[in-house]
C-alpha cells in the first residue's frame, strides 16, 4: 500500500515517515482491497512558537468514489499520527460497511440480496 506523505513547514525525518507508514498501513490493512490512494499531510501550524500545533491529516480515496478524511492536532507529531490513524480506521470501516449494506439491498442490481 503506497502512502503519499507530505511535510509542510518542517523537514520530514525517516523515523517520522516510517511511523506514519506503519500506523496507517496497519489500521487500513483489512480494507486494502477497497483503498485506492492514501495521502498524509503533516504540518507544523505555529512553527517555532510552540503549543498544540502539530497537525496530521489523512485523506483516503476508496473505490466507488468514496473519500474519507480524518485530522488530528496535538503537541507531539507522533501522537497526532496515532490519533488520526484511529480516526481514519473508524471512518473507513463505517464507509465500507455503508457501501456493502447499500449494495446488498439495491433492487436494481442483478444478484442483489433482497428479502421480500
Amino acid at each position: 500500500m503506497f502512502i503519499d506523505i507530505r511535510a509542510i513547514g518542517f523537514g520530514l525525518t525517516d523515523a517520522l515517515r516510517r511511523h506514519v507508514q506503519k500506523r496507517v498501513e496497519g489500521v487500513l490493512q483489512p480494507f486494502a482491497r477497497r483503498v485506492m490512494k492514501i495521502t498524509a499531510r503533516l504540518a507544523d501550524v505555529n512553527a517555532g512558537r510552540g503549543g498544540i500545533d502539530k497537525r496530521c491529516s489523512v485523506v483516503v480515496a476508496m473505490r466507488r468514489g468514496n473519500v474519507v478524511v480524518a485530522e488530528a492536532t496535538h503537541a507531539d507529531m507522533y501522537l497526532a499520527v496515532d490519533e488520526v490513524a484511529a480516526r481514519i480506521r473508524r471512518s473507513v470501516k463505517r464507509a465500507a460497511k455503508r457501501h456493502v449494506h447499500r449494495e446488498r439491498t439495491d433492487r436494481q442490481r442483478p444478484g442483489a440480496l433482497v428479502t421480500i
